[in-house]
């Protein structure tokens, strides 16, 4: 089985590549500039969310605004507590401005003058993606270790579902987590350390790290200094690939108004052309309020649509109930149209030692109803479960995914003591 192993979980080798370019230590010596370490406390975890405390890595980005890069897996979706520190610096609470709900990306804010004053920013390569082959260090504090390098190149820029990813030699590992990836040629920083992945069924096999690529990254950045919306969007169909071209062909069309057909292969979005797969759809539609022409190419010729996308919640903004130690939140999965279209809420975690860590609850069920009473809104379930007399138990019917190879659903009925409804708001 494959695995992606988080790059805030697993320890540090450095792997000696020799590589020409810029010398390495001037660029490495400015990396420790600009480089910092994240301290992160969580109790609960949302959207995925381990809802555990970490240390990891980020970047300075914008010394103005006090903006630092890292990934979204560090800044997580979830309660949390932050702090930042630059080397030799006391630790300064952080806030977060932007959590991404595809990309593995994240915007922290610190106050600019808690910035040494001597600090430069990191410059982004944001034009376009580094060369395979490119000479690159990964930057950041793996282990117990603080501002190490190792390096590599870059071994190739692949679309892996969902997104696509840097793929290079440079070790990334436990604590490497939101740090630069530094093109020793060009001295920018091309991409944003995230995971490690290795096929843990061969036993001979070596970890090979894989990073966020920056332009996508650089349109984030660009949006929300101009104070716009730079949440994810997509289009209302399902993703088709080949084998060996990951150009989109539209494989399921959740809105029958917007003009696609099965089999359609999506050629440009909203004036972008030369789309090469479902991550130039993203960053084509971030920041597209108003519906947006999409070119398709349609047995042989090119058809113009007018589309509307789809916005997803603020990470930031959305609210989850604490219900018996049960944490319910709306469906937030990006294909939620084909998998809950019912759109029932999601139970998003289960706080350890409470009455619902005993039931057959599990994150990632489905909330049916509740005393025979089914809930698609939060407001209206919070006031129901509040509304129940003290000593109430709740009947809560669950939609579960099943082993068994007939069925694809099967449903659970828990009791609940009432408990005390509250909500939990991730910021």
């Amino acid at each position: 089985m494959k695995h992606l192993i988080s790059a805030a979980l697993s320890l540090a080798i450095s792997c000696p590549v020799h590589a020409a370019g810029l010398a390495a230590d001037v660029l490495l010596e400015a990396a420790v500039g600009y480089t910092v370490k994240i301290k992160r406390t969580s109790g609960i975890g949302l959207n995925e969310d381990s809802g555990s405390s970490a240390h990891a890595t980020g970047f300075l980005v914008d010394k103005q605004r006090g903006w630092i890069l890292t990934n979204a897996h560090v800044a997580t979706r979830s309660p949390t507590t932050l702090s930042i520190s630059f080397k030799g610096q006391s630790y300064v609470k952080a806030k977060r401005v932007f959590v991404d709900r595809l990309t593995d990306v994240a915007v922290l804010e610190i106050a600019p003058t808690a910035i040494p004053a001597t600090t430069r920013e990191a410059a982004l390569q944001c034009s376009e993606q580094p060369r395979i082959g490119t000479a690159v260090a990964v930057f950041g504090h793996p282990g117990e270790l603080s501002y190490t390098a190792t390096r590599g190149i870059i071994s190739s820029i692949p679309w892996v579902f969902p997104t696509e990813v840097i793929q290079s030699d440079a070790v990334v590992n436990g604590g490497n987590s939101g740090g630069p990836m530094i093109s020793l040629e060009t001295g920018k920083v091309v991409g944003i350390a995230a995971a490690s992945y290795r096929n843990t069924d061969d036993k001979h096999s070596t970890a090979t790290s894989l990073s966020e690529p920056i332009p996508p990254v650089c349109k984030i950045l660009d949006l929300l200094r101009a104070g716009k919306d730079a949440r994810f969007r997509q289009l209302p169909v399902a993703y088709a690939t080949a084998e060996d071209d990951d150009l989109p062909i539209v494989a399921k069309v959740f809105d029958k108004v917007s003009g696609f057909d099965l089999g359609d292969r999506i050629v440009s979005v909203a004036g972008q052309a030369g789309i090469r797969n479902a991550s130039d759809i993203a960053t084509a539609l971030r920041g597209q309020t108003q519906p947006v022409p999409v070119v398709v190419e349609r047995n042989g010729k090119e058809v113009v649509l007018t589309v509307i996308s789809e916005v997803f919640p603020d990470v930031l903004a959305t609210r989850s109930i604490d219900f018996s130690g049960l944490i319910i939140s709306e469906p937030w999965r990006l294909d939620r149209a084909e998998f809950n279209h019912e759109r029932y809420p999601v139970i998003d975690f289960i706080r350890p030692g409470s009455p619902a860590e005993i039931t057959k609850a599990y994150p990632g069920y489905q909330l049916v109803a509740v005393n025979e009473q089914g809930f698609t809104d939060l407001d209206k379930l919070h006031a129901y479960l509040s509304s129940l007399p003290e000593n109430a138990d709740a009947r809560v019917i669950l939609k579960a995914p099943t082993d068994a190879g007939q069925f694809y659903r099967q449903y659970h009925h828990i009791v609940l003591p009432r408990g005390s409804a509250g909500w939990v708001k991730p910021q």
